[in-house]
């Protein structure tokens, strides 16, 4: 989705939000992934917090109130130009006031508030909602905000969509999208702000709108993290009431329906006495968004709610870039339907066909079997055969035997010591580096048949 629109309204966009606590506020905030920006208290006690891409405004003051802010270099300029196109301002600047604000109102009663800028203040760098691509609003690991997802909207109640976009094309804003069900509404945006314009009896209040494909994750984490003030819509879809009673709406975005599988079905590799599960990146998506706690700890072989935690949060991060990727296996024992650990490639660097080679042996009863030598060389092939590498490369520690073993019985070769390469429990250590190229693979592969 994009948008073509300037603002000519200002440079910074900001939502100024009353509050008689600003130190409770925040701290409801920063469980929503917000962090301090600006705290002052000239002329009155304030704070700007962001999660780098909306920002926020706290302002001490007893009574509750909203207002879409714009922070202007040419204030004079600005003011001028909507005076011409009839915006009448219900407050102006004294000239007294230290800082000068003016302010005006939506027909549907929206406070619109320009600001004399202030130095000092920039826009969060984002990428918005708008600045993304559509496949990317189901990818979790791709958003700012990791703890409540895209920040969607200001949603707005008004009572004539048709007369609310003519006002809001007075101010610049364009219609980025239109809908009429379940009710009339709109998005628009003059390229800062992002408002939603809603013909519905639905809500009654602005409200900050954050959506994701994994939502209801969210909100668990959010409850455990102490957060209460939910109303629950349905299954995946809460308002949340902060503490200065802005409400914020959390909805699931979920996976677009050509996506949405009704069962997981992961990519098998088979030996003799192991099945090897495929995970990548996709896959994973899939699974942190759609499946239970039990069911994702199942299909991505750990054996804890602790371990799983980890592993999202490993995922959510960033384990994949524009430049790298994975894709690993979890090892499945057929004898005993356990899984015992992983075997893949990290560091995948699909434009130069290259990967790191990994695994981790984690059920200590399988070790001492060749389980993982035989795990590995079935995703050495499927490296070399599927994803068309050309290398394979594999940094292992100097004392670390079983490993050492495992790369030579594969056919690797050794090419020097990295220095000082990882830490380890706060002590840095060499590994020695070997590797596995595409034309040496044919020949190898006749020596695993021999062994």
């Amino acid at each position: 989705m994009s948008v073509t629109p300037k603002s000519f309204l200002g440079e910074i966009t900001a939502l100024t939000i009353a509050t008689p606590d600003i130190d409770a506020s925040f701290a409801c905030y920063k469980k929503l992934g917000f962090t301090e920006v600006f705290r002052a208290d000239w002329p009155f006690p304030w704070m700007q917090v962001s999660d780098g891409v909306l920002l926020i405004m706290l302002r001490k003051d007893p009574q509750p109130y909203l207002a879409l802010t714009y922070y202007v270099k040419d204030l004079d300029k600005v003011v001028s130009l909507l005076g011409k196109k009839g915006i009448e301002f219900v407050q102006k600047p004294k000239k007294t006031d230290q800082v000068r604000r003016y302010l005006f109102l939506s027909p549907d009663g929206l406070n619109i508030s320009l600001v004399g800028i202030v130095d000092g203040f920039a826009q969060p760098p984002g990428p918005g909602m708008l600045a993304m691509l559509p496949e990317d609003y189901f990818k979790p690991e791709k958003y700012v905000n990791k703890t409540i997802g895209l920040f969607g909207e200001l949603a707005h109640r008004v009572k004539d969509l048709k007369a609310s976009l003519a006002y809001w094309a007075l101010l610049g804003f364009k219609a980025v999208s239109k809908f009429e069900h379940p009710y009339p509404w709109a998005i628009v945006s003059d390229g800062l702000s992002i408002v939603g314009l809603h013909q519905s009896a639905h809500f009654s209040y602005p409200a900050i709108t954050y959506f994701a494909a994994d939502m209801k994750l969210k909100i668990d984490r959010l409850k455990k993290a102490g957060l209460t003030n939910f109303t629950q819509k349905n299954d995946v879809d809460v308002v949340l009431t902060m503490p200065e009673q802005q409400h914020i709406f959390l909805f699931n975005m979920g996976m677009p329906a050509a996506a949405k599988p009704t069962a997981i079905t992961l990519h098998t590799l088979e030996t003799k006495r192991l099945l090897l599960k495929e995970l990548n990146p996709e896959v994973l998506r899939q699974i942190y968004s759609t499946c239970t706690d039990d069911e994702a700890m199942k299909l991505v072989g750990v054996a804890t709610k602790e371990q799983l935690d980890a592993e999202r949060a490993k995922f959510e991060n960033g384990m994949t870039t524009y430049r790298t990727s994975f894709k690993t296996f979890v090892l499945i024992e057929k004898a005993t339907g356990n899984a015992i650990g992983k075997c893949g490639f990290h560091n995948w660097y699909a434009m130069h066909s290259r990967a790191e080679f990994g695994y981790l042996m984690e059920d200590e009863s399988a070790r001492g079997k060749g389980l993982m030598t035989e795990a590995a060389r079935a995703v050495i092939a499927h490296g070399f055969e599927a994803m068309g590498l050309n290398r394979i490369e594999a940094f292992v520690g100097p004392q670390n035997v079983p490993s050492l073993k495992i790369v030579t019985g594969c056919g690797f070769v050794q090419e020097g010591v990295l220095r000082s390469h990882f830490c380890r429990d706060g002590i840095m250590e060499d590994s020695v580096i070997f590797s596995l190229l595409a034309n040496e693979y044919e020949q190898v592969k006749l020596l695993w048949k021999d062994k």
